[in-house]
C-alpha cells in the first residue's frame, strides 16, 4: 500500500524521474520523462544498456545515474560531485520531439531498507528559459564589457561598483572599483548625472562625451564614457575645409563681380575714345565713373564685411533702440510708404552690439522700400514668442532658449518667388541689379547667427514679404 502511494507520489512529481537498477535496467519512469522523452514507462521499464539516454542524446551513453553506480566510468562533459550526489547542467538535444532542451540531472544513489545500494535515481528538471536568459545575459555583458564605450555603475554616492574595460582605458586606472566617480572627473556633478545632460569633457589629452542615466531599481546611475577626440579632428577638418570652400566661393563670387563691372568700364572707356562727340564722350565717362564708383563702394563692403559684428555687446532695451532709428528710416522712405511700429508693452531686452540691431533694421527696411515701388505699409513688430513648431524642425541642433524677442520686418510688396527666396542669403545675390551689393541680407544673416536666433522668411509673389527673427530674451 505504501508502495503504490509513494509510486504515484513520483508519478506526479514537477521533475523528470528515473531509476535504474545494478545491471542499468530502467525500474522507475514518471509522468514529466514521458512529456520530455516523449517515451512512455511501458516501453522502457526493464530496459537496459543505456536505453534511457537515447531519447536525451539520440546515442547510447552513461549518463549521471551509471556515474553514481560506477565512478571509474568516462564521462564526456564535467561534473559537479557532492557527497553522493553527482550534478550536471547541459544541453539535451532530442527532448520535446527533436527541439531540445536545457537540463539540470541530479543523480542519487538508491538505496534499500539496510541502505545497501540496489541501483540509482536521477532527476531531470527543464531549466531552458533560465538558462536562455544567463546565455543572453552573458551576450549581453560581453558586449558591455568589450563595448569601445566605457560603461560604469554606480551608487548614488558616486562609488563605483562596475566599469568595463574600455573606462579603465580611458581613464587609465587599473581598477575603479571603489572609487568615486566625481574624484576621477571633477567637471560633472551629480545633478548632471542625474538629469542624463550630455556633456563634454577633457581628460587626459582627450576628448569625451558623458550621459548618464538613474538605475531605479539598483539605487544608482549607469554613465557612458564616448571617446570622441577623432571626431573632433574630424569636425575641425570639415569646419576648415567649409571655411576654405566660403572662401573659395566668396572670392570667385567677388571676381566675377569685378570682372564684370571692368567689362562695362572698358566698354565705355573704347566708346569714349571712338566718338568725336565731347558731350557724347562726356556722358560715356560720367557712366564710366559711376561703375568705378560701384566697384569701390562693392570693395569697401567686402573688406569690412562681418569685422565689426558683435564689437560691443551690452544689455539693450530693443524698443529704445528701434524708435530712436525710426526717424532715420522715415526720413530714408519715400513719401508715399508708411512705416508702422508695434511693440509689446513688457520689457524687450538683448544682450547684443547697438549697431548691429540697427544694422539689422535698417537693412531689412530698405529692402522692404526697394520691393515696393508703388509705395505700401512696412510694419516693424517686436513681442515674446515661442519659435512656431513647423520651424522647429529647422533650427537644428541648437540649443532652445527659454524665451524668445521675435523681431518682424514685415511689406506689402511684390514679394518673392521660391528659388528667389532660397538665394537672398549667399553673398553677392541681389536682384536689384548694379545698384544692390548683395550683401545686405548676408549680414543680417551672420548677425543673427552671432545671436544665437534664428531668422525665417515667409513671401509669395504679390503678396509681400515677411522677416521673422528671433533673439534670446535677457532678463
Amino acid at each position: 500500500m505504501k508502495e503504490n502511494i509513494l509510486k504515484r507520489i513520483i508519478r506526479l512529481l514537477p521533475d523528470g524521474v528515473f531509476a535504474i537498477d545494478l545491471d542499468g535496467r530502467v525500474l522507475l519512469w514518471n509522468r514529466v520523462m514521458e512529456e520530455i522523452t516523449g517515451v512512455k514507462e511501458a516501453e522502457i521499464i526493464g530496459k537496459g544498456n543505456f536505453e534511457y539516454s537515447l531519447p536525451f542524446y539520440g546515442c547510447r551513453r552513461p549518463m549521471p545515474v551509471d556515474y553514481v553506480l560506477n565512478p571509474e566510468i568516462s564521462y564526456p562533459e564535467d561534473l559537479s560531485i557532492k557527497g553522493e550526489t553527482v550534478e550536471i547542467e547541459t544541453f539535451a538535444p532530442k527532448l520535446y520531439d527533436g527541439k531540445g532542451a536545457w537540463i539540470r540531472m541530479s543523480a542519487h544513489p538508491l538505496l534499500d531498507e539496510v541502505c545497501d545500494i540496489i541501483g540509482a535515481v536521477q532527476i531531470v528538471r527543464d531549466i531552458t528559459v533560465r538558462k536562455t536568459a544567463e546565455i543572453e545575459l552573458r551576450k549581453l555583458f560581453n558586449i558591455i564589457e568589450h563595448s569601445p564605450v566605457g560603461v560604469v555603475v554606480l551608487e548614488f554616492s558616486g562609488e563605483i561598483t562596475y566599469c568595463n574595460e574600455s573606462f579603465l582605458k580611458y581613464t587609465q586606472l587599473k581598477t575603479a572599483i571603489k572609487k568615486n566617480i566625481f574624484e576621477i572627473f571633477p567637471q560633472i556633478s551629480l545633478y548632471e548625472i542625474h538629469n542624463s545632460y550630455l556633456k563634454e569633457i577633457k581628460s587626459g589629452g582627450k576628448n569625451f562625451r558623458l550621459r548618464g542615466i538613474r538605475l531605479e531599481e539598483e539605487n544608482g546611475y549607469a554613465l557612458f564614457l564616448t571617446d570622441i577626440t577623432e571626431l573632433r579632428k574630424y569636425e575641425e577638418q570639415i569646419i576648415i575645409s567649409h571655411k576654405m570652400e566660403s572662401v573659395r566661393r566668396l572670392t570667385s563670387s567677388y571676381a566675377h563681380e569685378i570682372k564684370n563691372m571692368l567689362t562695362g568700364v572698358k566698354g565705355f572707356a573704347q566708346l569714349a575714345l571712338q566718338t568725336e562727340n565731347t558731350e557724347q564722350a562726356k556722358s560715356y565717362m560720367e557712366k564710366l565713373l559711376s561703375i568705378v564708383d560701384s566697384v569701390s563702394m562693392n570693395i569697401k563692403e567686402i573688406l569690412g564685411f562681418g569685422r565689426e559684428f558683435g564689437k560691443n555687446p551690452e544689455i539693450i532695451e530693443l524698443k529704445d533702440v528701434i524708435k530712436n532709428l525710426s526717424t532715420f528710416l522715415k526720413a530714408s522712405l519715400r513719401e508715399n510708404i508708411d512705416l508702422i511700429l508695434d511693440f509689446e508693452g513688457r520689457p524687450l531686452t538683448v544682450f547684443a552690439d547697438k549697431t548691429d540691431i540697427e544694422k539689422i533694421i535698417t537693412n531689412l527696411v530698405l529692402n522692404a522700400q526697394d520691393a515696393m515701388p508703388e509705395g505700401g505699409e512696412i510694419r516693424i513688430q517686436a513681442k515674446v514668442k515661442q519659435i512656431p513648431d513647423k520651424f522647429i524642425s529647422l533650427t537644428g541642433e541648437k540649443e532652445l532658449a527659454k524665451e524668445y524677442i521675435c523681431l518682424s520686418v514685415e511689406d506689402t510688396g511684390v514679394g518673392m518667388d521660391e528659388q528667389t527666396r532660397e538665394k537672398i542669403f549667399e553673398p553677392f545675390f541681389t536682384t536689384k541689379g548694379e545698384k544692390g551689393s548683395g550683401l545686405g541680407l548676408t549680414t543680417v544673416y551672420h548677425i543673427v547667427q552671432m545671436l544665437n536666433g534664428f531668422i525665417f522668411v515667409e513671401s509669395e509673389p504679390g503678396r509681400g514679404t515677411k522677416f521673422e527673427i528671433y533673439i534670446p530674451l535677457k532678463q
